[in-house]
């Protein structure tokens, strides 16, 4: 490993592609809390940071809960799940993405779902918002499945995913949503 593994590599690759953060690994609490922590000491727009950490939520969360890839927590006491939540940024937008390994028979109502959700405006997304909300939770599902929703909602941009096989039964969900930069006081 250590002939192949570069740390001038990671730094030029994450230089190149305007990464500011990225981590793989078990998510936690304390994880998120130091996320928070540098999205307020590195960007001044309270109101992107806010929002920029909301979207980390809502990835971690889905990675929390759905990654077939786990690792056992000994603060929560349980298995959690294990991916990857980068934020790099381009001159307009920041983006933040989070990988995880799924079940591949899992993956197709997930694009689906991102599918509509990126179809509808912003009078659509609140009517399946309140839709979602009053509907009985999916079955599997550990929330409401407001998440993905509430990601188009905070960002105002549609959501974007890739697949690649990962081995027998097994894929790796990328999914993003980018955030303008300018990103005013938009009423959700």
């Amino acid at each position: 490993m250590e002939e192949k593994f570069s740390n001038y590599g990671f730094y030029a690759g994450f230089k190149e592609n305007r990464i500011s953060l990225a981590f793989q690994g078990m998510i936690s609490q304390d994880l998120l809390s130091l996320i928070g922590l540098s999205l307020r000491r590195k960007n001044d727009n309270e109101m992107i940071s806010k929002r920029l950490f909301g979207l980390v939520i809502e990835l971690a969360q889905n990675i929390y809960h759905y990654s077939t890839e786990k690792a056992y927590s000994e603060k929560d006491q349980k298995e959690v799940g294990v991916g990857i939540i980068a934020i790099g940024e381009t001159d307009e937008h920041y983006i933040v993405c989070s990988g995880n390994r799924m079940d591949s028979r899992k993956i197709k109502p997930i694009t689906e779902r991102c599918d509509y959700i990126n179809n509808l405006d912003d009078d659509g997304l609140r009517q399946y918002y309140k839709e979602q909300r009053r509907n009985p939770s999916v079955e599997g599902s550990k929330g409401a499945g407001l998440g993905l929703i509430d990601m188009v909602r905070r960002s105002g941009n549609k959501l974007t995913y890739v697949i690649n096989d990962s081995g027998e039964h097994f894929a790796f969900l990328t999914l993003c949503v980018r955030i303008n930069k300018n990103f005013g006081n938009v009423e959700n």
